[in-house]
């Protein structure tokens, strides 16, 4: 490649852009039109006949005060006539009037403009706008809404704006709208919980409890305890019947929260929930609990403690001789832990026993029970004065001379309250009914 020589002179004759300009265009470049819309109209007649397709749909001119795409058309508006260039281009198509005359308009036009218009009002009689007035209103530029309805914006080609028009579009989902959006906020009785929660944590410490995977919605029932999102969660309550827009079985929900707090679900929104989660767990109900929900026994039932019915294994001989020899007491522990230390405790006569049955009771007063139990039994109580290893007296009081079964019946219909229809036959030691 031959070396580039470097003229100093040479760059003094170039020619400059004015002088291109001025000289001959022999290529015709310079042969430049106005922008024409694709319809072959120049591009500001087609603008403008934009505006007058508004004016045929609403019989009026584009407001400012209007919707985004009619303010942008009143600011394109108010630009032509303030434009008097472009008067000749657009008279042909101002079939609505909406361009004056020969007025000198700098600002911006208002609705009453078109109107005294039509009603072919002199120019004289119409107050103008000062050309500084425009331009501090302008100015006055505080939100995006301002900006996309100046002239500046107005003046840009938005192009075919029909694609954001909707056509057989349906918004309407089959998802059903609920009447209610699920709320969680604070339980005000939470305090009745408690001891569920309390008692359920235990249980999953020890290993009595278990917890399996939700799967379906059919698990969900009142008095069931969920783990969702870490927190351990009860059915309290199950609303009135509903379906959802499928049919389907969806009522709502009272569902308390180990946090002290509470929600009302969809059954199948908590499920949902449940099921998308992948710590969501269910706690599987005890064989206890089943047979409380078969006995009408629910979750808010408190629970008061056990009645239980235990013999004696001790060798006194005079205890011995009594038939059917039957302590009938109440606790709010267990039976086998107010058992454990019966052979120091004289109310277990200071010996081993063996426990016959017991009975789970709620919502129980006890005192008000063994007073009636007691006072039912009187005269199948034991009448004995026993010698207790520290030396000293004592007379037992839970002990009965009575058949277990007929302990066990005395003790449910005073549950019942049935207890009021029946007496004790002394001679037999059954219950029998009262003769009416």
């Amino acid at each position: 490649m031959p070396p580039i020589n470097h003229d100093r002179n040479k760059g003094a004759v170039r020619p400059s852009l004015d002088d291109i300009f001025n000289g001959p265009d022999e290529f015709g470049l310079l042969d430049v039109q106005a922008k024409r819309s694709s319809s072959g109209a120049p591009l500001e007649v087609s603008k403008f006949e934009e505006i007058n397709a508004f004016v045929d749909q609403n019989k009026r001119a584009p407001e400012s005060t209007g919707t985004l795409p009619e303010k942008l058309l009143a600011r394109r508006l108010n630009g032509y006539i303030s434009n008097r260039e472009l008067y000749a281009t657009l008279k042909p198509y101002d079939h609505h009037r909406l361009l004056p005359e020969t007025v000198e308009l700098v600002g911006e036009i208002e609705p009453r403009d078109f109107a005294l218009a039509e009603q072919n009002i002199p120019d004289s009689e119409i107050v103008q706008a000062s050309p500084d007035a425009a331009e501090d209103k302008d100015d006055e530029v505080t939100s995006l809404e301002d900006i996309f309805s100046s002239n500046a914006f107005a003046e840009i080609d938005q192009g075919d704006t029909s694609i954001f028009e909707p056509v057989n579009v349906s918004f309407v989902t089959g998802r059903e709208t609920p009447d209610e959006i699920a709320q969680q906020r604070t339980c005000l009785d939470f305090y009745e919980f408690e001891s569920i929660f309390y008692e359920i944590h235990e249980k999953l410490k020890s290993g009595e409890a278990k917890t399996v995977r939700f799967q379906q919605v059919s698990q969900v029932q009142s008095g069931d305890i969920f783990i969702l999102d870490g927190v351990v969660c009860l059915i309290d309550e199950i609303g009135e019947y509903r379906e959802d827009n499928m049919g389907r079985y969806n009522p709502r929900l009272r569902v308390i929260f180990e946090n002290g707090t509470e929600s009302n679900h969809l059954l199948r929104s908590l499920a949902k929930r449940l099921y998308q989660d992948e710590t969501g767990r269910r706690i599987i109900r005890e064989a206890d609990s089943v047979v409380d929900a078969f006995n009408n026994v629910s979750h808010k039932d408190k629970r008061a403690g056990q009645i239980y019915f235990v013999t004696t294994k001790g060798d006194n001989p005079d205890l011995k001789k009594v038939p059917n020899l039957v302590k009938i007491g109440y606790t709010e522990l267990t039976v086998e832990e107010r058992t454990r230390n019966a052979e120091s405790d004289t109310a277990f006569l200071e010996a081993p026993v063996k426990i016959l049955a017991s009975m789970e009771c709620y919502n129980l007063n006890p005192n008000k029970f063994e007073s009636l139990i007691h006072g039912f039994l009187h005269a199948q109580r034991l009448k004995m004065t026993l010698i207790g290893k520290d030396g000293k007296a004592y007379h037992p009081k839970e002990w009965f001379s009575v058949p277990l079964e007929t302990a066990r019946e005395v003790a449910k219909r005073i549950i019942d309250g049935s207890i009021v229809f029946y007496r004790m036959d002394n001679t037999t030691g059954q219950l029998v009914k009262k003769k009416t």
